[in-house]
């Protein structure tokens, strides 16, 4: 993410404040604390499920995977609802448009032809989008505080290692390239817990060593900074506490989540509700009524899950696996299509050097209670 562009707003669109307003919160302390800096609260509580309550761990990793990543996956499509972001996204057809569906086409034919193959390149095209949107959103908060470039590439290489080194043990305990499942919880391999939850911590308090220092030199500490920047080094601990590989992604990835609602629904909130230009449009009431808003995303989201439905029953029925092999493959392929073309449109719709791209979402990552 870059330093955003003087734009001209929408009409009717509350104005933007001064950069640097709101003493480094990218909205304010509550907000940005419920979506942001606090997203590890339901990884917390996934956590704490699955140790204190083992044998409701998968139940609440599928609620949650409805909950929150389907719901994560469809929200990338309700921005090209927005006339003015598609009047852009249409002089780029291919980019937006062709390419997308390609994906799509081709993570079901991949799950058809080779499950495994598939499952690997999902595994990495995930980490890899959830470890960009942590570097992005703490280049905004780095940009509240005036970083310069030094901190920049800091905190960003802190937060790239951290995943690496996560996934790499995640790799070693669980073993789910390749396969169609990772590790039964009693055939894991946990040797090395210690070493890597001591490089981990070993970040962080690089991270907040570097911060207090500013602080104390400059007489102000950046805590928005340090506190969205710890929960992007340890986010994904949950591979290190427990042993079901489906349970530790979901408790990882979970802050992930909730950080794209929290942009979204801040995005919505200062561009479209209260908007004249917007009046009549989806948009425009979904915007003005949260509890609508939920309702349809998570209805959609329900149905999105039946497509991933067979390859679960599958895993506990082997004739039926047997029997319907290539088309559960083929659903489950566009279960996770879907994914693919997030995480390609979000490249894309997030590229903040583009001053169309700033204009229509940068300017609007604010505190929707200023005037």
């Amino acid at each position: 993410m870059s330093t955003p562009a003087l734009a001209v707003p929408s009409p009717g669109a509350r104005p933007a404040p001064a950069l640097g307003a709101g003493a480094g919160w990218i909205a304010n302390a509550a907000y940005d604390g419920a979506f942001f800096v606090g997203s590890m609260a339901l990884c917390v509580a996934l956590v704490a499920v699955a140790i204190a309550r083992p044998a409701y761990a998968i139940p609440a990793t599928v609620v949650a995977g409805v909950l929150f990543a389907n719901t994560h996956n469809l929200l990338t499509g309700f921005f090209f609802l927005d006339a003015e972001n598609l009047a852009y996204y249409r002089r780029w057809p291919h980019y937006y448009f062709t390419v997308p569906v390609l994906l799509l086409a081709a993570s079901m034919a991949t799950f058809v032809w080779s499950p495994p193959l598939a499952f690997t390149l999902h595994f990495f095209f995930t980490t890899w989008h959830v470890v960009r949107q942590s570097v992005g959103i703490q280049k905004l908060y780095l940009g509240k505080a005036r970083a310069g470039a030094f901190d920049r590439n800091l905190d960003a290489g802190l937060i790239y290692a951290a995943v690496v080194v996560l996934h790499v043990f995640a790799i070693w305990k669980f073993r789910p390239l390749w396969a169609t499942k990772a590790l039964a919880p009693v055939e894991v391999h946990a040797a090395g817990v210690g070493l890597t939850a001591g490089i981990v911590a070993l970040l962080a308090v690089t991270m907040l060593a570097r911060v207090l220092w500013l602080g104390w030199r400059d007489g102000r500490v950046a805590w928005p900074r340090l506190g969205f920047g710890l929960t992007s080094i340890g986010m994904y601990t949950p591979y290190l506490l427990i042993d079901q590989y489906q349970v530790a992604f979901m408790a990882g990835i979970l802050p992930h989540y909730v950080q794209y609602h929290g942009i979204f629904w801040l995005v919505g909130q200062n561009k479209y509700a209260g908007n004249t230009q917007y009046e009549g449009t989806a948009l425009g009431r979904l915007a003005r009524d949260l509890r609508v808003w939920v309702l349809v995303v998570v209805v959609a989201a329900a149905v999105m899950a039946i497509f991933r439905a067979p390859y679960f029953l599958a895993e506990k029925d082997l004739a039926f696996a047997v029997r319907w092999s290539w088309q559960i493959n083929l659903a489950v392929g566009f279960f996770y299509g879907l994914g693919w073309m997030h995480f390609y449109l979000d490249g894309l719709l997030f590229r903040f050097r583009h001053p169309e791209v700033r204009a229509a979402i940068l300017r609007y990552l604010r505190d929707p209670r200023r005037p």
